[in-house]
């Protein structure tokens, strides 16, 4: 099976179904010059039509504006890659769609946080020869989907061909639970369409998970899932000092922290609470009854506090983010320091935290030869969250993001596992794009080439 990177104009002069194939093209591939009719499919539509062969050296294929409507093609001209499957049969692609919620419409159509980094998508497809759309629940339907494909600079809602690869990014729990995503996943699982990341995981989920491997115990905070007034009690009474984190929170947001003082005596702190709560408390009950209306409705994770290393007096961990190369094999794509904003317990971007380099942070706190070290065992422990969570979660998975810390031995900490990580803490921005967009497409194009 041979591949090429193709040109597909649009004939529109031509009265009749023609396909013109350059004899550039035609060498490429190593079609036979006596072909005279070919079957062109395009995700799963496909279109059959006799050929002629112009005599041009570039890779370009011609096609009427009735099989560019047969394929779902937008009317524009395209450079996708070229299989031939055999002499008769060219395939086109890939089509990579994106799935997340569409806000706006029309030219103020927006995809949330990770727009900009919808376009560094969009644009590495171009330069790669895929075709790359964005579509939602809304505009999902099997025999004919409409996507925003990234022309001239600007979002175009179109008609597009039916993909051969999905990139889930859905950034509700609640829509990724629903009937809709069900009714949609199953289509794609019946067209045996791949499509990562498969789903959310919550953090119980991620620490059972982790927890049943002993080899990755020493870096797990020990961690309760808050069922009853005494577990929380308990616990706190044997650690002093409690993170308490939605298990389905993300970017820093409803965690509380909680220590006690003395008998007599607890501290409460947090991030994103509405209404007043108070800080100081004199009694395990008076605390109580402040936490319960905040943790009743949905689960929350109890975490012992580590004393971990800090940076100029603020809080300090580390995101690396990860991608899956092929079947089995994982990389660390990039790694950041986060470093909170002052008075906040956490690092998070969201919450008014810095990016700063990874290896230059460690040198400063722990000196070059050691921080050397630190970069390479925090990477190899990413490598290893990944792997195991792949292994036992099920699901496809090609991305995660892992938030680790330090404490003030140099000993890592597993902090956090996203499956569906923030595009805006990956990378100090460059202008450019970002490997972790050309892995995501990496990943897509092998799935694709899998099938």
């Amino acid at each position: 099976m041979t591949r090429g990177s193709i040109e597909i104009r649009e004939n529109i002069t031509s009265t009749f179904d023609l396909c013109e194939i350059s004899t550039g093209l035609r060498d490429h591939l190593g079609l036979s010059k006596n072909i005279h009719a070919l079957k062109i499919s395009c995700g799963m539509h496909t279109v059959s039509c006799p050929i002629v062969f112009i005599d041009e050296e570039d890779l370009s294929l011609s096609l009427t504006t009735s099989m560019f409507e047969e394929l779902h093609l937008p009317h524009h001209t395209l450079s996708l890659q070229g299989q031939l499957v055999n002499q008769k049969h060219l395939k086109l692609g890939p089509i990579i769609g994106l799935l997340t919620e569409v806000k706006g419409k029309d030219h103020n159509v927006h995809f949330g946080s990770i727009h900009e980094f919808c376009r560094e998508l969009a644009t590495f497809c171009y330069n790669n020869g895929c075709f790359f759309y964005i579509f939602s629940f809304s505009s999902y339907n099997k025999e004919k989907m409409l996507g925003y494909c990234f022309f001239q600079d600007k979002w175009v809602k179109t008609t597009v061909p039916y993909p051969d690869v999905v990139h889930n990014r859905i950034h509700s729990r609640k829509l990724e639970k629903s009937k809709t995503f069900l009714e949609l996943t199953t289509d794609l699982i019946e067209n045996k369409i791949p499509y990562f990341n498969d789903r959310f995981l919550n953090k119980w989920e991620v620490h059972q998970i982790l927890s049943a491997n002993e080899h990755l115990l020493p870096f797990l905070p020990e961690s309760e899932l808050l069922e009853s007034k005494s577990i929380l009690k308990n616990m706190l009474f044997k650690k002093k000092d409690l993170f308490i984190k939605p298990i389905n929170g993300s970017q820093g947001k409803r965690i509380f922290r909680v220590k006690q003082i003395d008998e007599n005596q607890y501290h409460l702190d947090f991030t994103t609470f509405s209404g007043d709560i108070n800080n100081e408390y004199q009694s395990f009950e008076e605390l109580f009854k402040t936490l319960y209306p905040r943790v009743k409705k949905e689960g929350f994770l109890l975490q012992e506090t580590i004393q971990l290393k800090s940076y100029n007096n603020r809080t300090l961990d580390f995101r690396f983010l990860c991608h899956k190369k092929d079947r089995h094999q994982w990389k660390v794509t990039s790694a950041v320091a986060r470093v909170s904003a002052d008075q906040q317990f956490v690092a998070n971007l969201a919450r008014g935290g810095e990016i700063h380099k990874t290896k230059e942070l460690l040198q400063e706190l722990f000196g070059e030869k050691e921080a050397l070290h630190l970069r390479k065992l925090l990477a190899e422990l990413s490598i290893e969250i990944v792997e195991v969570i792949c292994i036992q979660a099920g699901g496809e998975f090609g991305e995660f993001g892992i938030d680790l810390a330090l404490d003030e031995d140099g000993h890592p900490w597993i902090i956090e596992v996203n499956t569906k990580p923030s595009k805006s803490e990956d990378d100090l921005k460059t202008g450019k794009v970002r490997p972790s967009a050309k892995s995501i497409i990496n990943y897509c194009q092998f799935l694709y080439d899998q099938k």
